[in-house]
């Protein structure tokens, strides 16, 4: 199994990667790359377990495209956590696929031969690589009876999409990918905490692909609307630390606040306020967690003067104390 990427942000231009057939492995390999190409620095920690293949991305980006071929099948479960990604097959009548901020999917394309555009900005991912073959240790020689939808498209080898457009990254999906990307036990435990966590996600989301509604949204907007909205969404992200209001928003999106309102609501399952809280408490968390914030920095990065009120807003979210991370 080859991938071949090809951009001038590589050495010769171009990178290729080979792999195990099946992404096999008897053991467990977990690495963390520093990147630091002219467009692109951060790092990439790339996990491998029996079957699977994890990215966890945290870069920050320019603008830029990589040429990608794969000469196998591809199967993919990917969260774009922050930012966004864009892949344009050469072929155009095979699908595009795209997955804006806070977005995820997860999709299977016979054959990859094409480009993926980046914008940008900070980029966080989770991607989840797996074969056919997992699915049948996974879940049984009949899988693909099993989950008819998905097994018709491998058989027919046609592309499949398990949303015809990316959806919103839930509050639980969210807590999901933290315990994934965040685990920080010792490798002879972190291989079955991981493994049993990815198993129990890809079951989840797997059984939804039997779900007639998955062929469609499940939210009917103009695709203007639903562009403003994401276009909101994205100035949120961007200014957690700010007074952000309702009005001020609704400019942003060019749309009344009422309508905003119902918009947001029928893409996020929640309103703008609980969202904006959310995504301060996750934002705060990562602030003490990943770089030793105090509880009172945490509290200002995220836009609290007070510390006391953050704390109370904090355990109404996740009903411990943020003290408890330190």
């Amino acid at each position: 199994m080859k991938t071949t990427l090809k951009s001038s942000i590589f050495k010769n231009n171009v990178l290729v990667k080979t792999f195990e057939k099946d992404f096999k492995t008897s053991i467990f390999i977990e690495k963390t790359t520093p990147i630091d190409y002219a467009l692109v620095k951060g790092t990439l920690t790339e996990l491998s377990i029996n079957g699977l293949r994890v990215l966890i991305r945290n870069v920050k980006t320019e603008d830029y495209s990589i040429g990608v071929h794969h000469d196998f099948p591809f199967f993919k479960l990917q969260f774009e956590i922050e930012g966004s990604s864009l892949y344009k097959p050469l072929d155009k009548c095979e699908p595009e696929v795209y997955i804006p901020n806070a977005h995820y999917n997860l999709f299977y394309l016979p054959k990859v031969h094409g480009t993926l555009t980046y914008k940008k900005g900070h980029r966080k991912t989770l991607e989840v690589l797996f074969t056919e073959n997992y699915l049948k240790d996974l879940i049984g020689e009949d899988f693909k009876e099993i989950l008819h939808r998905f097994g018709t498209a491998i058989s027919r080898k046609t592309a499949f999409f398990m949303w015809q457009k990316s959806q919103p990254i839930t509050n639980d999906l969210q807590n999901h990918i933290n315990q994934i990307v965040f685990c920080n036990y010792h490798k002879d435990l972190k291989k079955p905490y991981l493994e049993a966590k990815i198993k129990e996600l890809l079951i989840l989301l797997l059984a939804q692909t039997n779900d007639e509604i998955n062929k469609d949204t499940p939210f009917n907007l103009p695709e203007t609307d639903y562009n403003a909205i994401l276009k909101v969404e994205n100035y949120i992200n961007a200014h957690l630390k700010d007074t952000l209001t309702i009005p001020e928003l609704a400019l942003i999106a060019g749309m009344n606040t009422t309508k905003l309102k119902q918009g947001f609501k029928l893409i996020f399952s929640t309103t703008i306020f609980k969202h904006i809280s959310n995504l301060r408490m996750e934002q705060a968390k990562k602030q003490i967690v990943e770089k030793k914030c105090t509880v009172a920095e945490a509290a200002y990065h995220v836009g609290y003067k007070h510390p006391q009120h953050f704390t109370v807003a904090f355990k109404k979210i996740y009903g411990y104390l943020p003290s408890n991370l330190t």
